[in-house]
């Protein structure tokens, strides 16, 4: 018996409680949530969901996992005491993932549609389950119209049947029906899309397309086969997964089955009073949208409550967030709107939850933030140990201030209240419509109620002067015409040049007249310029032309501009079908040389008649049409470049970038733009309302006169006219412009941060100081000589004034954008920046190789974010993301790739290193190796406690939102993958392995490639899940990466060579 008892501790030891084992289900899991994201991707999520997530081994798998964390740490305490820091924080894990399994198993989630004035009491349930209704007895004459719901059997069961798993079977048996025996087994299924797919070409007799099965194996349209026996009585009925009903007759009863979700009956009923969606001032997108329901219940009555985004309703136990909402739609189906343009809300749709696993959960997250921050304070802890002459006070208020200026929001006047109404001005493309712009010639008609009607009276006679300016300028038309009328070469090459010479006080001028986005936020000329310049040519300037000049040009000298290569186009296939060979094209590159008279004659005065020969002109219009009809997921590079020519070319086309300049204050909160020049109509200004006759005739004149006094600056040198009109139009926004008026603080301090350019300059600093510090540093190593003070000193200093450079513009981009800067992927990769910087410059400083690691990755980061590929552009914020949460969140899991980056930066350091080991000619190169060990170790602890405390902070977010903590979302699933390989680095030294110095840096490489996947990877590659603020063209990033992990397969193999590296006690 004693044996058997020492057996079975044994075996209860190997499984649950040993260190090796929990580290190879740590990487099995790691794996196979990874793995699952590669299924959504070709697949769908229903897939992944059934072969991973929802499989019997997935949840054994977490079970065993969970256990094992449990048994290591009581073994750790047995052998090792109790460490308060340490086993806090391992402990939170697990109350974490028990209550997660509350949740899981005994929770309920679902959604509740409430249609404008309507009411229910009902939810309908997110997961599937297989609907049983036994009707009441009919009789043996009755029909379906005899059944009788309330009277009748009904019970909804959990089911998981799919194509895609072996053995996949469902089986009932109960004698919950009225007493009598009903079984229900699953006999086959199959995917139907596919099947269908597969029926289809072979009646056909065609192959199929591998892009068709693409499609269709995503679609997962399911059909199950079952038999269903009751009261000795059986059928054969065959059931989708769509919810479409399936019924049969068993005797005097009728069995339906259906396979979806469930509706659920709560004690209370919720009534929708309004629905209120609030936009961004002069967009469609929006800014909030919220719910007024009353909560019904008989028992207490009835009363109001609002529902928001991250505002949530809790009654009895169930909560309510604002999900989503439907609009009207014609037969059609078309959205239909109202007199003013604004759709027209159906309904709203409320996300609903009943999870009894919160209180474990969110104790969990609360222990977890307390044995993270408690192990960097710990002086027993791996970290103290490690970095004893590190202060962990200091460390954390300087790692985390950043963090911690999340928490306060900067109020900028970027746009009006939130009661404001939203005017419709989408764009339209030339090539596929008309524009339907509104524009000067349709300003009479708006009421600039808001303003103050003496005041602009006023304004508008003390310009009396501007419009006798405008009578004398006569002359100086005539005496240009001549000029530009000269189409020569030299004569276009004279006047870019005259277009160079604007002076500097004018420039500015034109770089502060204000205009409106169309996602509603209010910036500068100089901010939109530089957009149009970047996305034409891919460059803030161009052979000495400037952005502001280049705009400049686009809007008064549109026919010089046309003839301009300005286009970079790298495609050989569309160089060929242009017939153009230089890397660069203009627009008239893109038309048939003797139609582009068609193509001005619509640029001018667009009619149909006009666009139809347009198209014909046009030599991409088939390749267009082609690319647009594709989703997003079938375009190749080919259509996608297709589709950014088409774009460009839209904006080159004379005149096309008066449709996009929203200049005019109008009524409300939505700008609008002139519109084309040529299609202004004076008469009809003339006989609009005679209180807006003068306002409307200075613009026009205003309008008139910038044109004009351009092209005399251009052509005879003189810009002080221009000067003036510029500076009438700066004085007319700031009367009208009422609240969306940029104040001057902000005007100084756009142009301030535009002008500087701060981080693609501090790339440059950040690169050329890390190669410096790593070349200083390996030199000292090599030779066994230290750095000299002063030049260690002035590098830091160096290094430190490019950190506080950027953060200066970090906090300025937040300043003009009135959000915290890392709500998108080029913002997110500044930050990534700085924090590598942080860690380098602040936490790590003492090392030059830490510096050097730091510098690189920082200046990598921001080249990474200047590729072209991320749009720098500052927007407005989706709903779900005005919440602190995202400041929280977000700010602390990208601050982890700084600290995870930096371990990966001095382990390619130490690969090299190693490479260059001989013991007895440079012994000093193992304790380098040794010591950037343990500050990489340093590192990286800091960094998976921030990922860590980040993601289930993220859990929190999206509970609070819109009330789940977990979705299995590509994005938070890979940052739990990163967060168990880097798990599992840390641990792996517990395993005594023998060169551990070497195995751990190798992994420390190796590691970051999760990282490299959760933030490129995802977005890049995968383009699955909510997380798509980062999304874009990674090409050039995927190249990176292969390339780069090409060159560490190398590296890993030289210093294979000498890997021979005992650890000491200090390191271990």
């Amino acid at each position: 018996m004693a044996k058997l008892s020492v057996l079975f501790k044994a075996l209860l030891n190997n499984l649950f409680a040993s260190m090796p084992l929990s580290i190879f289900l740590m990487v099995l899991y790691a794996a196979s949530i990874g793995w699952a994201t590669f299924v959504e991707k070709e697949y769908g999520s229903i897939v992944a969901h059934d072969v991973i997530y929802a499989s019997w081994w997935f949840e054994l798998l977490n079970a065993w996992l969970g256990l094992s964390l449990f048994g290591c740490m009581l073994k750790s305490v047995k052998y090792n005491g109790f460490k308060v820091s340490v086993h806090t924080f391992h402990f939170a894990l697990i109350v974490i993932i028990m209550g997660a399994g509350i949740t899981r198993y005994y929770g309920f989630e679902g959604n509740m549609v409430l249609e404008d004035g309507g009411s229910s009491s009902f939810i309908e349930s997110r997961d599937n389950f297989l609907n049983v209704l036994v009707s009441n007895d009919v009789g043996e004459n009755g029909t379906q119209s005899d059944i009788l719901p309330l009277d009748s059997f009904k019970k909804g069961y959990d089911i998981s049947l799919s194509p895609y798993v072996r053995f996949s079977k469902f089986s009932l048996d109960t004698k919950e029906a009225f007493d009598k025996p009903l079984s229900i087994k699953s006999v086959s299924i199959i995917n139907y899309s596919l099947s269908s797919l597969f029926e289809q070409a072979k009646n056909e007799n065609r192959e199929i397309d591998p892009k068709e099965i693409d499609a269709k194996k995503r679609e997962n349209h399911y059909l199950a086969k079952f038999e269903v026996t009751y009261d000795g009585i059986t059928h054969t009925m065959l059931l989708s997964n769509r919810g479409e009903r399936a019924i049969a007759r068993f005797g005097n009863r009728f069995i339906t089955l259906s396979w979806g979700p469930k509706f659920i009956q709560l004690p209370f009923e919720l009534k929708l009073d309004k629905f209120e969606v609030i936009n961004y001032p002069g967009s469609q997108m929006p800014s909030s949208f919220a719910s007024y329901v009353r909560v019904i219940d008989e028992t207490y009555g009835e009363y109001p409550f609002k529902i928001f985004m991250n505002n949530v309703l809790d009654y009895k136990g169930y909560r309510f967030f604002q999900s989503e909402y439907r609009v009207k739609r014609d037969e059609e189906g078309k959205e239909m709107h109202d007199e003013n343009g604004m759709p027209l809300y159906a309904a709203t749709i409320l996300s609903v939850n009943n999870d009894p696993g919160k209180i474990p959960t969110y104790i969990g997250y609360t222990l977890l933030i307390l044995g993270a921050l408690w192990l960097l304070f710990d002086n027993d802890s791996r970290f103290r140990k490690l970095s004893n002459y590190v202060k962990s006070q200091k460390v954390l208020s300087i790692a985390f201030i950043f963090c911690g200026l999340a928490l306060f929001q900067l109020s900028t006047p970027l746009y009006a209240n939130a009661e404001s109404k939203n005017i419709e001005s989408d764009t339209s493309k030339f090539s596929q419509e008309l524009p339907r712009k509104k524009s000067l010639d349709s300003v009479n008609s708006e009421k600039k109620s808001h303003l103050d009607k003496q005041l602009r009276e006023k304004y508008i006679q003390a310009n009396e002067d501007f419009i006798a300016h405008i009578a004398t300028s006569k002359e100086s038309a005539e005496k240009i015409a001549p000029i530009f009328a000269d189409m020569s070469d030299e004569a276009i090459r004279e006047r870019i040049e005259g277009l160079k010479k604007i002076p500097n006080k004018t420039l500015k001028r034109f770089a502060k007249i204000q205009i409106q986005g169309f996602d509603g936020r209010i910036k500068l000329l100089d901010t939109y310029s530089d957009e149009i310049m970047r996305k034409v040519t891919g460059k803030k300037e161009f052979k000495g032309l400037k952005h502001n000049q280049f705009l400049l040009g686009l809007m008064t000298m549109p026919e010089d501009m046309a003839k301009l290569r300005l286009i970079k186009v790298t495609n050989k296939e569309i160089l060929d079908i242009l017939g153009v060979r230089d890397s660069y094209v203009s627009f008239e590159d893109l038309f048939h040389k003797d139609r582009l008279n068609d193509v001005y004659a619509f640029s001018i005065s667009p009619n149909a008649e006009r666009l139809e020969k347009f198209e014909k002109a046009y030599k991409l219009y088939h390749f267009v049409n082609t690319a647009l009809k594709k989703r997003d997921s079938e375009r190749n590079e080919f259509d996608k470049q297709i589709l950014r020519l088409h774009e460009k070319m839209d904006l080159l086309m004379p005149f096309s970038i008066w449709h996009y300049l929203r200049l005019i204050p109008a009524d409300g909160d939505s700008w609008i733009p002139f519109g084309n020049p040529n299609m202004l109509d004076i008469a009809q200004i003339q006989q609009s309302n005679p209180e807006d006759r003068k306002e409307l005739t200075l613009l026009v004149y205003f309008l008139e006169d910038f044109r004009l006094q351009t092209r005399v600056g251009v052509a005879l040198g003189e810009w002080e006219k221009l000067n003036e009109t510029l500076l009438f139009y700066n004085r007319y926004q700031a009367l009208v412009g009422g609240s969306l008026y940029l104040n001057p603080t902000l005007v100084e301090s756009e142009l301030f941060l535009n002008k500087t350019d701060v981080f693609p300059v501090s790339q440059y600093f950040y690169l050329a100081l890390g190669m410096l510090l790593f070349f200083i540093a390996f030199i000292a190593i090599l030779s066994n000589k230290q750095i000299p003070k002063w030049l260690g000193k002035t590098c830091y200093i160096l290094l430190f004034c490019v950190f506080v450079a950027h953060t200066l513009g970090l906090i300025l981009r937040w300043y003009v954008g009135g959000h915290a800067p890392w709500s998108n992927a080029y913002e997110s990769m500044l930050y990534i920046a700085w924090a590598s910087a942080l860690s380098g410059v602040i936490i790590l400083r003492k090392s030059y190789f830490a510096m050097c690691g730091a510098s690189f990755l920082a200046g990598m980061a921001l080249m990474v974010a200047h590729w072209g590929f991320m749009d720098p552009q500052i927007g407005n914020l989706q709903p779900v993301l005005q919440s602190y949460w995202l400041n929280i969140h977000v700010a602390v899991i990208v601050a982890s790739y700084g600290f995870l980056g930096l371990s990966f930066m001095l382990g390619i350091t130490n690969l090299i290193l190693f490479i260059f080991r001989n013991q007895q000619k440079r012994p000093q190169v193992d304790s380098a190796i040794l010591a950037l060990s343990a500050i990489s170790e340093m590192s990286m602890i800091i960094g998976i406690l921030m990922l860590v405390v980040g993601t289930f902070l993220g859990g929190v977010w999206a509970n609070e939102s819109w009330g789940r903590y977990w979705g299995w979302d590509s994005k938070e699933t890979w940052s739990l993958v990163s967060v168990g390989v880097y798990a599992c680095v840390l641990h792996v030294r517990l395993l005594k392995p023998l060169y551990l110095p070497y195995i751990y840096n190798v992994l420390a490489v190796l590691a970051f490639s999760s990282i490299l996947m959760t933030y490129f990877g995802v977005n890049f590659y995968l383009g699955t899940g909510m997380h798509a603020y980062a999304q874009g063209e990674g090409d050039s990033v995927n190249r990176l990466i292969f390339i780069s992990l090409a060159l560490i397969f190398i590296l890993v193999s030289l210093a294979f060579m000498k890997r021979k590296l005992l650890h000491t006690k200090e390191t271990h």
